[in-house]
């Protein structure tokens, strides 16, 4: 994260500017492993890829709280990431004037065999706090996860739920005004989720910006002024979120439908 470049005269948090960026498209398998990979090696083959994104561009003020909506796929993900600065776009560009926290799978960078305490720099580190940072701040860190009381045990002895609190507390004390957030605003049993909201909007009257994707509707009705409809890859629409919600509903109900005429047809 230390290392994500940084506009210094860029007044929006984050910038994107005919942005392209391309998966490689899951299929299964045709033929034995090892002879397909020799095809590819070849050229015979060449593996197929997605526009996950294409040609998008918007920019995020300080301050502003943008809900990521669409169909599940990675095009939510990956915007993110490139927001963050985690992924380098393949067309276009991505500017940040401010640095950007990724709250993106945080609880998987929890390695199993090492102990809680050892976790918190480990995913401190790689979130960019600095190990006189982490020092200052893991008692927080560990009162408000509840592991307090078992800093020196192992990883694996952690249920998914302490994993999420824990992953959530060393995330939330990175030094840093923008969030890009994948599905995890708000985590935990529903005190904790309450702590959770709490410590969010603070942030948020205080002028931290916020991206957001989630799978939630809810979430994003209570605490985005702002959405971008991604669907197929293409930024639809920059509206708001009930806008934005009523075309990704519009669009679904497109697909049954279609799908039932298909169905239906001698």
């Amino acid at each position: 994260m230390s290392r994500v470049a940084i506009t210094a005269d860029l007044d929006a948090v984050v910038e994107f500017d005919s942005v392209t960026m391309r998966m490689p498209r899951r299929r299964r398998r045709k033929g034995a492993g090892r002879r397909q990979r020799l095809r590819r090696i070849a050229g015979e083959v060449r593996r197929e890829e997605l526009e996950v994104l294409r040609n998008v561009s918007f920019s995020v003020q300080p301050g502003e709280s943008v809900a990521i909506i669409g169909p599940k796929g990675p095009g939510r993900q990956a915007l993110l990431r490139l927001a963050a600065g985690t992924l380098r776009p393949d067309e276009g560009q991505v500017r940040r004037g401010r640095r950007i926290v990724p709250m993106i799978e945080v609880a998987r960078a929890l390695q199993r065999f090492y102990t809680v305490r050892q976790n918190i720099f480990i995913v401190g580190g790689l979130l960019g706090m600095t190990p006189e940072h982490i020092d200052e701040a893991l008692p927080g860190i560990a009162e408000q996860a509840g592991v307090s009381k078992m800093l020196g045990r192992y990883m694996n002895a952690a249920p998914p739920t302490v994993r999420q609190k824990l992953a959530w507390s060393i995330a939330m004390s990175v030094d840093a005004d923008a969030y890009a957030i994948d599905q995890t605003l708000v985590v935990g049993e529903k005190g904790f989720r309450q702590q959770c909201w709490t410590h969010v909007d603070k942030l948020r009257e205080n002028g931290a910006t916020f991206l957001l994707s989630s799978d939630s509707p809810k979430q994003f009705q209570r605490f985005c002024d702002r959405a971008l409809y991604i669907a197929d890859g293409r930024l639809e629409a920059d509206t708001t979120v009930p806008e934005a919600l009523a075309a990704m509903r519009a669009a679904r109900k497109v697909a049954r439908d279609g799908d039932g005429a298909a169905e239906g047809t001698p």
